[in-house]
């Protein structure tokens, strides 16, 4: 199978807008956008979480949140030399090796863009050792302090490495910056749009977080905002398959991660191997996969008096770069295993969820 005109025209604008933690504003101004031809009623917490709701029209019902995080790593200025060079502090979890000569861009707080380059700061370096952050420069051919300022730039203006959108050869795989976690955003939207005709059992709650890649917070926040019964949440983690072995996890192509260990969450057995039935029934590609990292559903599951949550998360290649790369397979089978399990919530089941340990 292959996606849509409009869904590779959402994936483009949506990967390509900026947003790190602490300044999600510009993408979620896009979310909202898309989020309004599906519900009147959008809500959010005081972070800056967004969520479109979609009710089902009975009293007490469910409440389901789907989301997936906004932010994406990227850098904040941290000082500005006397040549016009830009010191950068890290956001999230950034593979440094990837760093050295990347192109970036930085937006400051009028929305004006620059474009510019990673240096290193002219010393010798031993090349056989990891690059330190810290010994990175920006260029965006400012010359000097004071051309900087005219510009608008302030400390705590935010950077990301630049990644184009591409759709590579076959047809199969694409590449971008920010798929940690523009897969979420997009996901969110195409969910809303698929069940925008479809009577639900449940009320939905189908948005996306802030300030996941320095420490979760958004999903702290915007659990305590919707209270959910249930969760589910949409991720990309690291595609383990480059080596050949056939026994590593995470391989592109075959399909939506069944996550069994999560550092920060156990899942809900009955709630997992729900998903697993669903897609064994529909014939939905799955993979087992296990994580070593953590994410929303660490917070999600545990908040209040906690709720059944279920992680429906892709692999990339080069996850935490602007190189990363998707399978179109995998996204689709995503698509069509969260709607499925969507359509099949309703009070008992949710229930039955909820009692697995009892």
């Amino acid at each position: 199978m292959k996606l849509s005109d409009s869904t590779l025209k959402l994936m483009r604008e949506i990967t390509q807008t900026i947003g790190i933690s602490g300044n999600e504003k510009y993408i979620s101004k896009a979310l909202q956008k898309h989020y309004r031809k599906y519900t009147d009623k959008i809500i959010f917490d005081n972070l800056g979480s967004v969520f479109a709701v979609k009710s089902c029209g009975k009293e007490n019902a469910k409440r389901v949140m789907i989301c997936g995080h906004m932010d994406e790593a990227g850098f904040i200025v941290n000082g500005i030399t006397d040549m016009g060079l830009i010191k950068i502090l890290p956001l999230g979890n950034i593979e440094n090796q990837a760093l050295l000569a990347q192109r970036v861009r930085l937006i400051n707080r009028e929305g004006e863009e620059f474009k510019g380059s990673i240096i290193d700061n002219g010393s010798e370096r031993d090349k056989s050792k990891a690059i330190e952050v810290s010994k990175l420069l920006v260029d965006i051919g400012a010359t000097s302090k004071e051309e900087i300022d005219k510009l608008g730039i302030k400390l705590g203006d935010s950077i990301v490495a630049d990644g184009q959108f591409e759709v590579l050869a076959g047809d199969k795989r694409i590449i971008s910056k920010a798929w940690n976690n523009r897969y979420g955003c997009v996901m969110g939207i195409e969910i809303l749009e698929a069940l925008k005709d479809v009577d639900l059992d449940v009320d939905l709650y189908i948005g996306c977080t802030v300030q996941e890649e320095v420490g979760l917070r958004g999903a702290q926040t915007s659990t305590n905002l919707i209270k959910p019964d249930l969760g589910i949440v949409m991720d990309c983690l690291g595609a383990n398959d480059v080596n050949g072995n056939k026994e590593s996890m995470g391989k592109l192509g075959e399909g939506v991660l069944i996550n069994y260990y999560d550092k920060s969450m156990m899942p809900n057995r009955t709630l997992l191997n729900h998903l697993v039935n669903i897609c064994k029934s529909e014939d939905i590609k799955h993979q087992y996969f296990y994580s070593m990292g953590d994410g929303d559903a660490g917070w999600i599951h545990k908040l209040l008096i906690g709720c059944p949550t279920l992680t429906t998360n892709i692999c990339a290649r080069n996850i935490n770069t602007n190189s990363s790369i998707i399978h179109v397979d995998d996204y689709i089978a995503a698509k069509e295993a969260i709607i499925e399990v969507i359509k099949s919530l309703d009070e008992e089941t949710i229930e039955k969820f909820k009692s697995e340990n009892r």
